[in-house]
């Protein structure tokens, strides 16, 4: 018992000590220090009292089948948490830069009781986002606070680029009613009011089926009280910005002509959103700096983008970890004529393409198995029983 207690605290330990996250299960008083050295001790079911006070977690139902549901739970949940950040730093700035926008340019005061509106709106919409249904990360996640903050940076600043474009269409040129054949509104102030804010409210709450979704949002479907409660904020948003005559907020109702040219606009300007989403995540990532300054293969005019080449490169450094001599890429395949170089090139190729199989062989257990046994001239046949993969 003590070589068992001393075994899985060392164990436990070395891995620590190479920068993994442990976890452990138990259930007996040997393996308590162990559950309690482990980032993640659990007590399985039955397990000792020794071993319950040491653990994290106890598990109530034999198997271990229920770590799996704990794990995707608290994926689930921390993706709800991102999903939320994301939302809360593109709506800020969003809200604070696109008025400050309209101010600065044309100097137009958007009404502080219409803000708050959209604010109470958008959070009773939000807060449905905790019974929202969400797509676990696949890995272990962790909070990026510089991929958060840039990803809600870039929404929310073009979020308030279209509502300034929106707003000098609406008030410097006659693009709406030449095209859309609603009246005016340019010119008053108040009905500017309620179309900036209907065109606020709808981007803004949309917003969140962007940030929810790790693919496009067309295609994740949102918990139907999220949608739900989307659906009702924007009724509600709808009727405000067409019947509302307030003048203690400097609104007045703008008509269901103008409501209809606002979500149209809101529908086409919400479609690149995702197209956004995808860019940032792909240049923090590396993977487009690579491409384009490493590699090259934004302008590269080789066939299928090097892909030859970069199959040898991946050979060359195979053979080099599996102690194979490298082959001289300035030897000439075979001397003579062109026909003969030609014949030389394909039969080069081809034991160039022969060996990256081999050596991909390699990196399986079976593969390397039977590359061992063809290597000692054994039947492959006669062995097959006797190791299981």
């Amino acid at each position: 018992m003590l070589a068992s207690f001393q075994n899985k605290y060392e164990i436990v330990k070395r891995l620590q000590e190479k920068k993994h996250i442990v976890g452990m299960t138990g259930d007996g008083v040997n393996d308590a220090p162990a559950l309690k050295k482990a980032d993640i001790g659990i007590a399985v079911a039955d397990a000792t009292d020794a071993a319950r006070s040491a653990s994290d977690i106890v598990l109530t139902e034999p198997g271990l089948s229920v770590i799996i549901s704990a794990v995707l739970t608290s994926r689930a949940i921390f993706q709800r948490m991102k999903n939320y950040t994301i939302y809360a730093v593109s709506i800020t700035i969003r809200i604070v830069l696109g008025f400050l926008l309209l101010a600065l340019i044309w100097q137009f005061d958007f009404s502080p009781f219409m803000v708050l509106i959209i604010a109470i709106l958008n959070d009773g919409t939000i807060m449905t986002i905790s019974k929202d249904r969400v797509k676990p990360s696949p890995l272990p996640d962790s909070w990026r606070l510089k991929e958060i903050f840039f990803i809600g940076v870039m929404l929310g600043t073009y979020l308030a680029l279209m509502t300034v474009l929106f707003f000098w269409l609406m008030h410097k040129t006659s693009f709406f009613p030449d095209h859309f054949g609603v009246r005016d509104i340019g010119w008053s102030n108040s009905q500017m009011t309620a179309a900036v804010y209907l065109q606020v409210s709808i981007i803004s709450q949309a917003l969140i089926f962007v940030t929810r979704s790790r693919s496009w949002s067309y295609v994740e479907r949102p918990g139907l009280l999220l949608l739900f409660a989307f659906v009702a904020a924007q009724l509600v948003a709808t009727i405000i910005a067409v019947y509302a005559v307030w003048g203690f907020a400097n609104i007045r109702g703008i008509g269901w002509g103008w409501a209809g040219v606002i979500w149209l606009y809101s529908i086409v300007t919400y479609v690149p959103l995702d197209i956004i989403k995808f860019i940032v995540r792909y240049i923090q990532s590396g993977r487009a700096w690579d491409n384009l300054i490493e590699r090259k293969t934004a302008f590269t005019r080789k066939k299928d983008f090097g892909k030859e080449a970069r199959e040898a490169q991946w050979a060359h450094a195979q053979r080099t970890l599996h102690g194979l001599h490298p082959t001289d890429a300035n030897e000439s395949p075979l001397p003579g004529n062109n026909s003969n170089r030609e014949l030389g090139d394909m039969a080069d190729q081809a034991k160039r393409r022969a060996e990256i199989a081999r050596l991909r062989e390699l990196n399986t257990l079976k593969g390397h198995v039977e590359s061992v046994v063809r290597m000692k001239n054994l039947d492959v046949n006669m062995i097959q029983q006797s190791y299981t993969v």
